[in-house]
């Protein structure tokens, strides 16, 4: 994955969380990845949430084209919560009697009633 769309990605997925906006699993993951990604910050010194998000994509730039590990390990968390968050499932199993009607405007997989 080239360096730019990382870091974008890694901030993507960490925002619900670093705006406090996220819940369950986003938010697991978004706090995941940014103890991550402060990971090399801490050992160069610095405090990433002293930084705005450019000083961070700077910073983060220059650590993951030196460190090809990081990079590799970020790669993977990222590939990971992605697949995490796009395979969430709903199971509802209830008998009674219908009172209301839902209209679903759109559906990724199976339902069944």
């Amino acid at each position: 994955m080239e360096i730019t769309l990382l870091i974008t990605t890694a901030l993507t997925l960490a925002k619900p969380f670093l705006e406090k906006v996220g819940e369950g699993t986003s938010r697991k993951i978004g706090e995941d990845i940014w103890n991550l990604m402060k990971k090399p910050f801490s050992k160069k010194g610095q405090d990433i949430d002293k930084l705005n998000e450019n000083g961070i994509k700077s910073e983060l730039t220059q650590i993951l084209s030196e460190d090809s590990k990081f990079k590799k390990e970020l790669e993977d968390f990222i590939t990971k919560a992605q697949s995490q968050l796009s395979t969430v499932n709903q199971n509802i199993q209830n008998n009674g009697t219908i009172e209301k009607q839902v209209n679903v405007g759109s559906n990724i997989g199976n339902i069944s009633l």
